[in-house]
């Protein structure tokens, strides 16, 4: 019995790896969920040894077994984010995995490196029953119980962050969409659950731990129930649909009042602030006068300018330049470009060429 369930613990896993990785197709909430069962696969047979005292073999997986016990809620918390679009990339999701990471250096450093093989097997066989002779397995015992709390602490955090999150996901679902039944995680509210469930199995079984080797049964099916929730897990995952949310765009204005109001607002920084004649304007420091963004003014220099930013402000330089050239006719043609927000000659030639079809001097003449 204990050695089908014990079997049956990892093989599942298995299974929901290979067919969820063949469902995938580009679809990166299962490949993730793909990865998470093989991780927890690798787990349970990492168990199946163990419970079976076959420490002779488990002693060369203990490191590792612990680090992807460490890596099974992570995993599975990047699936349920990436599921709701909250995932944007994989680049800083190392951090949900060092942890396990930390903790199997740590073995490898004070465990497999320290103490020989025999050693290393003598304190596998020991430690649950708290016989510990040796001076030397003290340091790694204290190691084993930071590395307890440690999954202690992700049970209640991820359980509580997977909470968070699908709460969260609703919220969004019920403000963005007035019909979002073919986006619901049906079986979500399920998930956490049962993930609330098993977190306090595990809490029980990790700083409790009141198993010995004579009931070794129990502590077998307790790990089973975990290893049933993974499935769960696993098959829900398989049937659940790729999720494709809009994207997330700025607001479009919604009639032509907005387009007027912020050409209103851009002539009127124009004329009475004359912010043309700050020789280094930009679009985006003249939006943010204006109280909108760039392709708001954009929208409205194009619509009622009909021209870009460029030829919008030089407009207004120009116009400073007849001014100026009217109100002194000898000044020089340097000082009127410095004078109207032009910066240079070359520039307020261009412009004046371009709108007026004369350059700045023939326009002076022909005044005169």
């Amino acid at each position: 019995m204990e050695q089908l369930v014990l079997t049956a613990s990892f093989l599942v896993p298995l299974i929901l790896s290979a067919v969820l990785f063949y469902n995938a197709r580009n679809n990166r909430p299962k490949i993730i969920l793909a990865i998470s069962m093989l991780n927890a696969s690798a787990v349970f047979i990492a168990n199946n040894f163990y419970f079976l005292e076959d420490f002779y073999i488990y002693t060369y997986l203990h490191s590792l077994h612990v680090a992807l016990v460490l890596f099974i809620y992570p995993s599975i918390y990047l699936y349920l984010i990436d599921l709701t679009g909250k995932l944007k990339s994989l680049k800083k999701t190392w951090i949900h995995f060092l942890p396990g990471i930390t903790f199997f250096v740590a073995y490898i450093m004070f465990f497999d490196l320290r103490f020989n093989y025999n050693e290393r097997v003598s304190f596998l066989s020991t430690y649950r029953e708290g016989i510990i002779d040796d001076a030397r397995f003290q340091f790694v015992e204290w190691i084993r119980l930071i590395n307890v709390a440690t999954i202690v602490i992700q049970v209640v955090g991820y359980s509580f962050a997977m909470f968070t999150e699908s709460r969260r996901y609703n919220l969004r679902l019920r403000y963005e969409f007035s019909n979002a039944d073919h986006l619901q995680i049906k079986w979500l509210s399920w998930f956490n659950s049962a993930l609330i469930i098993i977190a306090i199995v595990s809490v029980i079984f990790y700083v409790i731990n009141p198993f010995s080797d004579q009931n070794n049964t129990f502590l077998i099916l307790s790990m089973f129930a975990i290893s049933v929730f993974v499935w769960l897990i696993g098959i829900w995952g398989n049937a659940q649909p790729k999720i494709v949310l809009p994207t997330e765009r700025k607001p479009s204005l919604e009639s032509q009042n907005g387009i007027d109001n912020i050409y209103r607002q851009l002539e009127s920084l124009m004329l009475e602030k004359k912010y043309y004649l700050k020789p280094d304007l930009t679009l985006t420091e003249i939006s943010k006068l204006a109280g909108t963004n760039r392709s708001y003014t954009s929208q409205a220099i194009n619509t009622h300018g009909k021209s870009n930013f460029s030829t919008f402000v030089n407009k207004y330089r120009i116009e400073e330049a007849k001014t100026i050239m009217r109100e002194k006719p000898g000044i020089k043609l340097e000082q009127v470009a410095f004078e109207s927000g032009f910066g240079s000659v070359l520039s307020m030639q261009r412009a004046f060429t371009r709108q007026t079809g004369l350059s700045p001097g023939k326009w002076r003449t022909s005044i005169q």
